[in-house]
């Protein structure tokens, strides 16, 4: 019984990405997607040449080293759940700001739309901010 290459690549493609749930990471995601991704191209490509198996295994593992790099850098981005030694989150500070604050902020950015608007908060303004939080809008005030 003769197998065909291609029913084999979409196979490993399928079963790599049947792993996959929703829970899991970006970094891990990436990393299942770009190994399947990689395998089935990988496949493609080493059948022209008579070595599907090699080359569905190679498009696998760089397809894993890809996907799982460009997950990190998706995770590194959405770190928005880290929070400071206070218990804030950047989503936290953002809430905090009024409107006015928050064209204040990006004016500061200079028109960048691909940062954090909070890393421009100065120290003292995060302060401010958490005592606008607990009920304290006047310095001093208790």
């Amino acid at each position: 019984m003769k197998t065909n290459p291609t029913f084999v690549c979409f196979a490993a493609a399928a079963a790599l990405l049947s792993a996959c749930t929703t829970e899991s990471n970006n970094t891990q995601r990436g990393a299942a997607g770009g190994a399947a991704a990689g395998a089935l191209i990988g496949g493609i490509i080493g059948h022209q040449s008579g070595e599907t198996g090699a080359g569905a295994a190679l498009g696998a593992a760089a397809g894993a080293v890809a996907g799982g790099a460009y997950g990190h850098s998706k995770d590194q981005r959405t770190g928005s759940d880290t929070r400071d030694s206070y218990g804030y989150s950047n989503g936290d500070y953002y809430r905090l700001l009024t409107y006015d604050e928050q064209q204040i902020l990006q004016s500061r950015a200079g028109g960048r739309t691909d940062v954090d608007l909070t890393s421009y908060l100065t120290s003292e303004e995060r302060a401010n901010l958490r005592r606008r939080a607990a009920g304290q809008n006047e310095i001093g005030r208790r």
